[in-house]
């Protein structure tokens, strides 16, 4: 009778990865001027739980840079993007973040980025 029970809470334990899995999140994002910047941001936003949109569709959460975009290029930093971030789903507004940016370490920015878009998407942990 005990051997049983374990069977199936070690195949409850196992499978529990698979459905913690996010639900998918269809985000538009809106290109900025820079093109090495686009390519970060649109390269993070095409990772799962998301699936990026080619155009702003109807429910898809829209990622702009609707302001001031500020680039400095550093003899030693390198380059830093420095940008507001505003989050918007079928014109109503869902948040923004300030974010700044240094390719040195690209990965910290895009992580948080990733985490405001759950966040605006209604997806926070």
């Amino acid at each position: 009778m005990v051997r049983p029970l374990i069977a199936v809470a070690c195949c409850a334990v196992l499978l529990t990865p698979a459905f913690a899995q996010d639900k998918p999140i269809s985000v538009y994002f809106k290109p900025t001027r820079d093109f090495r910047l686009n390519d970060v941001i649109t390269a993070a936003l095409t990772q799962p739980p998301f699936i990026l949109a080619t155009k702003p569709v109807p429910g898809a959460l829209v990622v702009s840079i609707p302001g001031r975009l500020e680039v400095e290029h550093g003899r030693i930093s390198g380059t830093t993007w420095s940008f507001d971030v505003v989050f918007t789903r079928d014109g109503d507004a869902r948040g923004q973040s300030v974010q700044s940016c240094n390719e040195s370490k690209i990965s910290d920015c895009t992580d948080q980025l990733v985490a405001d878009v759950k966040s605006a998407a209604g997806m926070a942990p």
